[in-house]
């Protein structure tokens, strides 16, 4: 029984990896498939252990957090653990994702997995290597909500905010709410704490280094500055360059599926090979492919949590050279991350268009701060945008002409001046949305599309 397989592609067959990668593979994929009670359904699906991994990989679905929702926690866990034995010895805890409510997920923590997942990511980065050495200080500027100690209604002295060699910097879950104060705060706390690295959300720390910039504010440069939790607009890392002088490194994971890849010093993003396999999807030619698709991943070494094929909901762009300067040359390198799949717009004849190519094409605006596009309809946008107050009469139609750039003429952009733009809950700052969402099942070059059940 071929199962079909020999319609589908692995793009993972004509990657390197490390001598032991196929086998952790092998290992991952038949600890969940054969023994754990989400997979059932999947089982006639796989080909066997006779056949090539990546291809059994290829013949499988792609998971998705509603499958983890309706198999609960103990749905992924390997045989011979039991969730409630490892609640009532701590091995473990159930946390769940911040988000809409649509979205979250009940997971399993395991944090030894966790914590080596981390560390294997910063070997992916000669910055990250030197600094991150597990018990250096760390300042994080994110959401309370996603992580740290939230509270709307008042303000949290620093020992309150600190925990071991963490410095949660705000409790306060909305930048464009920040006062002066809570920002002089910050940066104070920042030269009284002296982060060896500094986590952040990079909309957050934007917001906090425009208040450093303007104020001519000074602050200690870390080791390194890692962005998190949203993916990067490139206004917002320039505006983080003006106010420090330290490499910046953005890291790309999730709660379920750990460190899935880290930015190098040459400003690629390396798969984490050590914790996890990625499964690429490339796009059909017309909506940016090959080089541009979605991605699943499939975790190593959690007993607790077996993810096979889970869908993160991103789309990346592959990296086009060759090779990585750096010299990393396992497994996936990426150009960049893409943004998420329900950032996706369309041009008015259908092409897919990526938030990061709506924020490339507004990186070269003068005097435009910040920016959130919606999509309403198959031809119309509107954008959202804050600007320095000396451009404020030309950026919108700098904007306009920067969109038409990549959506066409035909395309009704209209934009509209904001002071500020607030995260979206809880505490995630989205710079491209539509309002009736695109089918990325339809955009996949066939050959690699999931199967489905």
């Amino acid at each position: 029984m071929n199962n079909g397989i020999q319609d589908r592609r692995s793009f993972a067959s004509s990657l390197r990896y490390g001598a032991d990668y196929m086998e952790r593979c092998r290992k991952a994929l038949d600890d969940a498939v054969l023994s754990t009670r989400g997979y059932e359904s999947w089982r006639a699906l796989d080909p066997g252990p006779a056949c090539d991994v990546f291809l059994r990989l290829a013949a499988l679905p792609a998971l998705t957090k509603a499958d983890l929702r309706e198999h609960g926690p103990e749905g992924f866990v390997q045989r011979g653990r039991d969730v409630a034995t490892g609640l009532a010895a701590r091995e473990i805890e159930l946390v769940q994702t911040s988000g809409s409510t649509g979205d979250r997920v009940t997971n399993v923590w395991y944090q030894p997995w966790w914590d080596a997942s981390e560390e294997a990511s910063w070997r992916l980065n000669a910055h990250a290597s030197a600094a991150a050495v597990g018990e250096h200080s760390e300042a994080i500027l994110t959401s309370p909500w996603c992580t740290g100690f939230p509270c709307e209604d008042d303000y949290l002295a620093m020992h309150q905010r600190t925990m071991g060699r963490f410095l949660y910097l705000s409790e306060r879950s909305d930048p464009s709410t920040w006062s002066v104060e809570l920002m002089d705060r910050m940066a104070a706390e920042l030269n009284a704490f002296k982060p060896v690295v500094i986590e952040a959300n990079p909309s957050f720390l934007a917001k906090l280094s425009r208040h450093i910039v303007a104020c001519r504010l000074r602050v200690p440069s870390p080791e390194l500055i890692i962005l998190t939790y949203e993916n990067p607009s490139i206004l917002h890392r320039r505006q983080i360059e003006r106010a420090f002088d330290s490499p910046i490194a953005s890291s790309y994971g999730s709660t379920e599926a750990g460190y899935v890849f880290m930015e190098c010093e040459a400003g690629r993003m390396h798969q984490v090979t050590e914790s996890c396999h990625v499964d690429f999807l490339p796009f059909a030619v017309g909506h940016g492919g090959p080089d541009v698709g979605r991605i699943l991943v499939t975790t190593f070494n959690n007993p607790w949590r077996s993810l096979v094929r889970f869908d993160v909901g991103d789309v990346v762009r592959l990296n086009a050279s060759a090779a990585c300067p750096c010299g990393r040359d396992e497994g996936l390198i990426l150009a960049s991350i893409e943004g998420r799949t329900i950032a996706l717009t369309l041009t008015p004849e259908g092409s897919a268009v990526t938030q990061s190519a709506v924020d490339r094409a507004l990186s070269g605006v003068d005097g435009l701060i910040e920016y959130q596009l919606v999509q309403s309809g198959p031809a119309a946008c509107h954008l959202f945008l804050a600007a320095e107050d000396a451009v404020r009469r030309s950026v919108e139609g700098s904007t306009r002409e920067a969109l038409r750039g990549i959506y066409g003429e035909s395309a009704a952009i209209s934009t509209e001046l904001v002071e500020a733009i607030a995260p979206e809950p809880p505490g995630k700052y989205k710079l491209a949305k539509a309002m009736e969402l695109v089918d990325c099942d339809s955009l996949l070059d066939g050959r690699y599309a999931p199967r489905e059940l």
